[in-house]
């Protein structure tokens, strides 16, 4: 694995392993969870749409398990051969019958090609698939009702879903108004929330700062379930759900009933939190968290939920919590979250931060450092050199700063060096034997003294 974290081939080999790590039952109840992913198609990210071999799958499970992420690394480079091109006038029929007939599926429109162009070496699925994704074909639906079904998971902790919805917009310091984001994360089982906030960016460090908060305080799930959501397709929350062993599932596009619970939750806010808030003067975006905090453990936790056959949701988290998953001793959650940035340390010791200056130190005076931080808690922040050596910066007190007495150059000098020997010993070993022993107990009276 480099530096930079995993490659693209180790996270698509971990997103077809991962609903295997969870999968519990009866004896060979693996074998057919591996069996359903071998006969399913992939999007691999260099090679389009393909099918993985069960042997194939077996055998990165065994790598994850016995090394981890690193172990889904490719150790060399394979070519696995070129795909064939598809000429101008068959893509002129391909995209006319995929954009009139969204109901064909790969076969039906190769089947159509070779009816249209007698004679023609058709190209493969995989190369059809490549070329209707490229033209933004492949999200075509056919008309007609889906078959939508109610799911529910049995413990607490196997499937958190996750979703943003608009909240109000806030008044702030210059008299505009600015508009909110609460992110919510629901445990499917027992509908607890394990963590919900408002924000006033839609942004992957909102949705890192909301996930760092409902591992704490509710452990670590087993499935994420998320809508299809720019922040929610990053790459370092999959990076993340690697290191930790979860599973990354997204909504179907164009079908959100599968977000019905937490869209419920949602329609709940609307109609029971937010018209008892005065926007106006509730006091600013920690205030309306602070209310959100205390209506959902106070109320929302403590109510029978119809959902869940009138059970309380906390009484029930209580009851399906024996299969939660506790945070690895190893993982240190505030570096797992944190943010990055590079900045460089000026004269005075100090770098800024999102508009703050922080005090790094004189040791690091010049150097271009790593800037390890919450941007939701900027009380310090950690500095990284480039040799690895590493402190915690605290933001500059000048107030402080005025009072500290700074060494001055003739007490950096009254410190008495080390004595230089070595010239003395080469002119003592080069000297006649008579002055080298003469030398010796003129050394020898100097010493007793």
């Amino acid at each position: 694995m480099t530096e930079k974290g995993p490659t693209e081939i180790a996270l698509f080999r971990y997103e077809i392993i991962a609903p295997l790590l969870s999968a519990t039952g009866p004896r060979g109840t693996q074998k057919r969870e591996i069996e359903k992913i071998a006969a399913r198609r992939h999007d691999h990210p260099r090679r389009g749409r393909v099918q993985i071999g069960v042997g194939t799958i077996e055998e990165w499970l065994l790598r994850y398990r016995r090394e981890g992420l690193i172990g889904l690394e490719d150790k060399r480079r394979r070519d696995l051969g070129q795909s064939r091109v598809i000429d101008a006038a068959a893509a002129e029929v391909i995209t006319g019958l995929a954009r009139a007939r969204p109901d064909l599926d790969g076969q039906g429109l190769l089947a159509e090609l070779a009816a249209t162009r007698e004679g023609i070496e058709l190209p493969s699925l995989s190369t059809l698939y490549r070329f209707l994704r490229a033209r933004g074909l492949d999200q075509r639906r056919a008309p007609g009702r889906k078959d939508h079904r109610a799911f529910a998971f049995e413990l607490a902790g196997d499937c958190w879903q996750g979703d943003v919805m608009y909240g109000p917009a806030l008044p702030v310091d210059d008299g505009k108004r600015r508009k909110t984001y609460l992110i919510a994360i629901l445990d499917d089982a027992t509908r607890v929330v394990v963590h919900a906030q408002f924000y006033f960016e839609q942004h992957l460090r909102s949705l890192k700062d909301c996930l760092k908060q409902a591992m704490l305080k509710r452990g670590v799930p087993r499935r994420f379930y998320f809508d299809n959501g720019q922040i929610f397709r990053s790459r370092m929350l999959l990076a993340l759900c690697a290191r930790l062993g979860i599973q990354l599932i997204h909504t179907r596009p164009y079908q959100p009933q599968g977000r019905a619970k937490l869209e419920r939750w949602f329609l709940t806010v609307r109609r029971g939190f937010l018209p008892r808030i005065d926007i106006d003067g509730c006091g600013g975006l920690d205030a309306l968290n602070r209310l959100l905090f205390a209506w959902v453990e106070g109320e929302y936790h403590q109510r029978p939920h119809r959902g869940i056959d009138g059970e309380k949701p906390l009484d029930r988290w209580l009851r399906l919590s024996d299969g939660i998953r506790t945070l690895p001793a190893d993982v240190d959650l505030d570096s797992l979250f944190s943010d990055e940035a590079p900045r460089r340390v000026a004269k005075d010791g100090t770098l800024t931060l999102a508009g703050r200056r922080f005090e790094a130190g004189p040791r690091f005076i010049g150097q271009k450092v790593t800037v390890r931080f919450d941007p939701f808690d900027l009380r310090s922040v950690r500095v990284v050199a480039p040799s690895g050596e590493s402190a915690v910066a605290y933001p500059v007190d000048l107030s402080a700063n005025r009072h500290v007495r700074r060494r001055t150059a003739a007490e950096d000098q009254a410190k008495a060096p080390p004595p230089l020997r070595s010239l003395d010993k080469l002119a003592g070993d080069m000297a006649p034997p008579e002055d080298r022993g003469r030398d010796e107990q003129a050394e020898g009276g100097r010493d007793g003294r």
